[in-house]
Parts: C-alpha cells; structure tokens; sequence
C-alpha cells in the first residue's frame, strides 16, 4: 500500500551525507528536489564526481511543503516536453532506489465555468494528443461520474488527464538523491555558500567559475548550479549575476476526514475558482493560486528552513468561498492544517534554467512558480544534458535564463509584480493576455505622442510598446478571445494602411549595440553566418549559430565605418545578444549596449518614399538608395541612420536617430504624411505582416536546436574565406533533403485565427505545429509559420499533396502549406 506524505518535515535522507570535498567537477547549490533531480540525471550520464551542498536539511527550502501534484502537460509544446517525463519517473524510482515516492495515477480533472474556459482547455487537450498523453474531454455528467462530490451546475464540461498523478514531494526528493548518491554524488548539509570564485583566462571576455566558496572551505570545480530555490537570486548575485524571481506566500488547507475523499478521485482543477482540491488520508486537500497574491521579500524569509507564516484566513476566504460552491461538503468540515509557506515566482510565470549570460559554466534552475515537481524530472534532465553536451538539447528559449534583463531583479519591481504572477498560473490564459501590474518602467521616448494618438500599450520586457491604435477611448482596452478580440479592426486597418499607403510604427524597443575597434570586422564575421565584409552603408540580416549549426539569433549587422557596426536584435533579446557578442569577439572589439540611446520609427507602404522625400533631400530612389542600403542624413531637424528594410515586407525605411530628438522628428513625419493617409501602426500589426511575408522571429519559430537551412534561412549562410562558429556542421547539412521544415501556413477561408501552439495534421496524422500565428490582413485569412515532421523530404510539391488541416481548440480546420510566403514571396514590394 503507498503512504501518503505531505508536509513532511522529518524526512532524512536514507544515506550518510558525507564532509566537503575540495573540488568537483559539479557542485549544486540546492538540496530541493531541483538539485536532487540535475544530480540524479548527472550520473545516469556518467557524471559521478558531484556535490550538492544545502544549508540546512534536504528539502527544507520549498519541496517540504508541496501539494505533490503531477501535471504531464503544460502551456506550450516545449514546455510539455519538459514536463511529460515527470510521472514516469516517480513511478519508477522506488524499484531503482529503494525509496517510496508515495506516487499515484489518479489523474487529473479540470471543470470549466464559461466556454471561453473550456476553449482554453481544450486547447491543452490538442498538446497532450501531440506528446502522446491521454487525455478525456467531458460532459458535465461526466465530471459527476468521476468526481462524485462536486456541485456541476455552473460546469460547462472538463478536461480528464487519466495517467496524471499525486506524488510524496519530499519522497521523491530523497528517492532522486538517493539515486544519485548511489551514482558517487555527494550530499552535504549545513553548508552556507558565501560567494564563488571566478576565473578569465587570457583573452576571454566573460568569466567562468572557478569554485564554490562556503563557510566551511572552497570547492574548485568546473561547473556550478544554483538550485537554491527563493533564495536563488541572493546565491547568483554573489558571482555578479541577475536571476529574477521572488517569494510570495502559497497556501493549501487540509480538512479532517471527509465522507466524500475517495482514494480514487482525480486531482480536481477549478480554475475558474483559482483552487485544487486532492484526496489525502480520507481527506481533502485544498490549494490556491489567488488573483492577488502577497510576495514576501526575501529578507522577511527565515532562513532556518521548514518556514511557515500561520494561517490566514481572511486571505483565503475567497477561495474557500469558490470551493465550498464546488464542494458542498465543505460546509460541514473542520479544518486540520493551513499551510501557509514561501514559493518562488517569477515576472512572466516561467522558471529560470540554463547558463547565465554574466559567468561561463554557471548555470540556474530555479524559480518554478509552485512546479517544481512537476518539472523536477524534466529540468533536471535539461540541464544535466546541457552541462555534459556543452549546449542545449532541448527547446529551452521560454525558459532561458538570459530572456530576463538585469533590471528585472530590483526588488520593489518584483514584489509588486509577483503578486499578480501567483494568480496568472489558474487565470485565463488569453493570446496576447498582459500583466496589470508593475508597468511603466520602460518608455520609449514616444510614449506621451503615441498615447496621445490613442495607442494601447502592451509590456515586452519591461518596455511599454503600442500593440494598437483605438478607434474611439470606449474600446482603449484589451477585450481578450480567442476569435476575434476587439482590436481586431483596428489592426486590420493599420495593416492594409502598410499595404496601400503608409504606416509609422516605434522600434525603438529594438536590442541594439553598437562593435567598434580593429577587432570588430574580423570577429563578427567569427560569430556571423554571412559575410559582412562588405561596403559601408550596407545592411545585412544575418544569424549567429552554435557550433551544431543551430540558431542563437538572428540580427541585422549594419557597416556604419571600416570598423563600426551596428547591430539590431529583437526586444526580448537584449541579454542574450550582450551575452553572444562579449562571449564571442575579440578584446580589440569593443561593444557597447546603445538600446537607451537610440529611437527607431519605421515608416513604410507604397508611399512611404513620398513621405519621407517631404522630410529629407536626401535622394531615396532605389538607384540612389537602393534595398539594405544606410545613410546618415538629415531628415527633418535631425540628424539620424536611414537603413532601407521593413520587417513588414513594403518599400520602408528605419529612421535611427538619438533619443532626444525623436519626438520632433515623430511629430514633422505625422505633418509629412497627413496628405497621404499616414496612420500610426503598433505591433499586433507589425506581427500579422511580418507572418504573411513570412518573416521568422527568433525564440518564437526558431532557436539553438534548429539550423537554417530547415528554418528557411539557408541564404544566409554565406560561402566566405573566413571561418566562423557552426561551419563544418552546416557545411555536412547544405544541400541535403529534409524531413522537417519550416512554412508557412494559410486557413482556407477566413475562420478560427491562428495564434501559437495549434496542431498541424497531415493527411490526418499529427505532424507539427504552428509556431506564431496571426490574422493576415491582407490575404484575409488566419496565416502563421508552423514546424513540420515527414517520414519523406518535404517539398513544395509534397505539401501540394497532402492535406494539410490545422486544429484549433480541437476542431481540425482545412488549410495549406507552402515553403514560400503566402504575400509577395519573391520580395518585390520591399525592393519597389
């Protein structure tokens, strides 16, 4: 029979934790189930020689006071993939380590309240079905067989995970340490980490670690790992490095026996309610993610471990209020325990795992958002990979460490945002959907002008960017589905205004660095797939790649001078570009991050020639200023970069100019384009046309695990004299078939938008899905770009024969698949 534990504070570990070593070739920081598990799959790699250092107990942290829920399926495919290996694991420790993990396949059921709820879950029904979960949609009388004691007059259907389970977290713990100090891992408590040391040897840029410090000695090694849990943040800042995440309270009540508490039942869902309920002992279990949680800063934590804060029941007396309307028979029940206990969190409710930009071979996992067993196994596996392959062998992009600024660890932006995260895991997980909370720290210098003009902001990376322009102040607001939310018609108009006539978007969110020094040409065309040696005044899109051909960015390199470059990457990417241009050039290279000192607008359509002419006597003709060209010039009052590109794929210019000067040249462009029906255009826009013209974006449609020539992106990579990273191993892939490939994908018709995640079937068999998706304004139909699997190369001709149907919220819907872009695909508007 499996004995239930939760809460367990008097777990100890089976094995005889040992004394510290003086070196390692790992050392973890961390004795939580995080660390536990990257050990663990450690040495099931063949990594014997790892320590993993706790400062108190095993498990004391967070893991302690887990609700012990396995969840296989999460929001995204890559982070199901993470995820899914979870019960598998549980299940099979015990007969491998000899410890219980208390796992049971119960499975999961979640209710929905509304139908918009029901679409989102059925939208999680499509990823389980493509990993290979089961997975049930139910009927209300559904819910009632399988949950006997649930009130279903205001459910609406739900969603039945069969193989999902509960688990003993601190168990499980044990069991992956014991199984990793079976493999020569050794694990000691009551060892404070005090700082680490680090080393740059000749000619590097960034530091790499070199030992553990402690308070009870040094331990050199050659990789270290922070799975510290809440105090991850204050372990990293000692070697200089930035981990956003911070503690808020998590709660869960345990009732005393209850009639209704079957063994059987499934894990209950309402998230509607924000809650959970769980069978323990013949009771029930009841956790909540409230809308508004309460951080708690870091400082204000004990750090004796096993912390509780004692009960608040004012605090949970909505949730409860949801969960006795979900279950009647709560009305009659005692309560035995509140748990209330700190978990961390961070600003976009995805964990932190891989290396950090700041120290080579430093590497985080942490900040579960309350997952950490449901992602233990899978992260720790990652991350063991990672360390022992030297890169990633996963899709890991939404969990990247470096996708956080450095800004995003001050602790007064945290504490507020944090409160919102708590709630964002049950809330409804609308596309486009934006945090309320901790806004306003970034503002482009046109943030007053874009307002002014009616402009909807939404947050990418603290920055407040106009994703709309309203039509009236009645609808300046988000009213999210997942149809057609209402800025639908206002994106479309902004659209065709980028088709037909002209559009002035802000790019000034832009990652943008400026390479200086004798040393820059040489090293960007090291770190750079095309050729850049060439004249100044020239623009080239290009993509930095490891050294197995996959993508670590795609920017664009402008030549300003025989030895200055400017080179632009996507807003999210502003860490990670640092990271690869400190990381990969010469110390003769200089490179200064300039995203604070430059506005970028993009004025571009058919008559954005005239528009800008009216600015400028500068000669725009595409003899004079031909496609990829950049001059400096005066345009209006300023003096800025003019790069002739659109991301957009119409004729259109990037005006670069300092930041003190953008709001004047803002205001004489609008004057300028008055005549010709100018409209200022935001990024709901900007994305839906980059989608039609097929335009890829980095983190979205590609990353480190693909290489350019399956992404479409084989032009650039150049046959040039010099060498740089990934040569040889796209030099083996040039040229060859490929069954799995990058397109673009149209609906037949004007039906169910496209947005991320959606199922691609060919000839009915599930092979793919869609990576971003849009309305295209201009084709008038649902288009996106989607990854496709064949068991054959696949051509343009391939796809004509197949049947290509997209599902959407599990319905399939016809569609069509192409290796060229839907809108323009020879590129002649752009170059008009």
């Amino acid at each position: 029979m499996i004995t239930e534990h939760l809460a367990n504070r008097d777990l100890r570990a089976t094995f005889a934790t040992g004394d510290l070593p003086s070196s390692a070739r790992v050392v973890i920081v961390g004795g939580g189930i995080v660390g536990a598990s990257v050990a663990y799959h450690l040495v099931r790699l063949g990594v014997g020689d790892v320590v993993v250092l706790e400062r108190g107990h095993l498990t004391n942290g967070t893991t302690w006071h887990a609700a012990g829920l396995v969840a296989q399926v999460r929001g995204t495919h890559a982070l199901t993939e993470l995820s899914k290996v979870n019960a598998d694991v549980y299940e099979r420790l015990p007969a491998e380590t000899g410890v219980e993990t208390g796992f049971r396949r119960v499975g999961a059921l979640t209710v929905a309240r509304t139908e918009a709820r029901m679409q989102e879950l059925l939208y999680a029904v499509g990823l389980a079905r493509d990993a290979g979960v089961p997975a049930e949609v139910l009927e209300p009388a559904d819910v009632k067989r399988h949950w006997p004691p649930a009130a279903i007059g205001d459910v609406v259907g739900g969603t039945l995970f069969p193989t999902d389970g509960t688990v003993n977290p601190g168990d499980a713990a044990l069991a992956l340490a014991t199984g990793a100090n079976a493999g020569g891992a050794t694990f000691v408590e009551g060892v404070r980490v005090t700082g680490f040391r680090l080393r740059g040897p000749e000619g590097a840029r960034v530091p790499s670690v070199e030992a553990v410090v402690t308070d009870r000695g040094v331990i050199e090694c050659d990789h270290a790992v922070v799975a510290a849990g809440l105090w991850t943040s204050e372990v990293a800042r000692m070697a200089g490095v930035s981990i956003s995440l911070f503690p808020a309270e998590h709660v869960w009540v345990m009732t005393k026996e209850a009639p209704g508490a079957e063994e059987s039942l499934p894990i209950l869902r309402d998230l509607d309610g924000y809650l959970y309920v769980r069978h323990y002992r013949g009771r029930y279990v009841i956790g909540a993610f409230e809308p508004r949680g309460k951080p708690r800063a870091p400082a204000a934590i004990d750090v004796g471990g096993f912390v509780e804060f004692g009960a608040d029941w004012d605090h949970f007396a909505p949730v409860l209020a949801a969960a006795r309307q979900r279950l009647p028979e709560l009305e009659g029940l005692e309560f035995e325990h509140y748990l209330r206990a700190p978990e961390s969190f961070t600003p976009d409710s995805n964990f932190h795992l891989g290396e950090t930009p700041e120290v080579r071979r430093l590497y985080v996992a942490a900040g579960f958002n309350s997952q950490g067993i449901i992602y233990a196994p899978g992260a720790g596996a990652a991350l063991a990979e990672w360390i022992v392959e030297g890169r990633p062998t996963r899709d890991l992009a939404e969990v990247d460490v470096a996708r956080s600024g450095g800004w995003q660890n001050n602790r007064a932006w945290l504490g507020e945002r944090t409160g919102e995260m708590l709630g964002r895991l049950y809330a409804m997980h609308w596309p486009a959907l934006q945090p309320a909370t901790a806004r306003g720290v970034r503002r482009t210098p046109l943030w007053d002008r874009l307002d002014q003009a009616g402009a909807v902001f939404g947050e990418a990376a603290g920055w407040e960017r106009a994703n709309w322009f309203a039509i009236d102040e009645a609808t300046r607001d988000y009213g999210y589905s997942f149809d057609r939310p209402n800025w639908f018609a206002p994106v479309g108009e902004e659209g065709r205004a980028a088709r037909e006539g002209a559009a002035l978007f802000d790019l000034s969110t832009y990652s943008k660095f400026m390479v200086e020094g004798a040393g820059a040409l040489a090293g960007l065309q090291r770190l750079f797939t095309s050729d850049l040696d060439v004249p100044c005044g020239r623009v080239v899109y290009t993509l930095a790649c490891n050294e197995r051909g996959g993508i670590e960015m795609d920017p664009t390199v402008t030549r300003l001078g025989e030895d200055r470059f400017l080179v632009a990457a996507p807003t999210l990417a502003q860490r990670r570009t640092e990271m690869l241009l400190r990381a990969g050039l010469p110390r003769e290279a200089t490179v200064t991050d300039v995203t604070s000192g430059f506005a970028v607008l993009l004025l571009t359509g058919p008559r954005a020639r005239e528009v800008l002419s009216a600015t400028t006597d500068t000669a725009l003709s595409n003899e004079a200023f031909p496609f990829m060209a950049a001059r400096e010039a005066d345009v209006a009052w300023a003096r800025a970069w003019l790069l002739r590109l659109s991301y957009v794929g119409e004729l259109g210019w990037e005006l670069w100019v300092p930041t003190e000067f953008a709001a004047d040249l803002h205001d004489k462009l609008v004057a300028a384009g008055a005549e010709a029906g100018m409209r200022h255009a935001g990024f709901f826009a900007f994305d839906a046309l980059r989608l039609e013209r097929g335009f890829r974006s980095w983190g979205h449609d590609m990353g480190p695990l693909d290489d350019p020539f399956a992404a479409g992106l084989g032009f650039t990579v150049a046959e040039k004299d010099a060498d740089f990273v990934g040569r040889e191993a796209l030099k083996a892939v040039r040229g060859a078939s490929r069954t799995r490939r990058l397109v673009s994908v149209r609906m037949a018709g004007a039906g169910p938008t496209l947005w991320h995640g959606e199922s691609v079937l060919v000839d009915g068999e599930r092979r793919g899905f869609v990576t971003s998706g849009a309305f295209g304004p201009t084709l008038n139909a649902p288009v996106g770009l989607a990854w496709i699997e064949s068991d054959e190369p696949i051509t343009q001709e391939w796809l004509q024969r197949c049947m290509i149907e997209v599902e959407i919220r599990g319905e399939a819907f016809a569609a069509e698949a192409s290796l060229r872009p839907y809108y323009d695909p020879g590129g002649v508007r752009l170059r008009s």
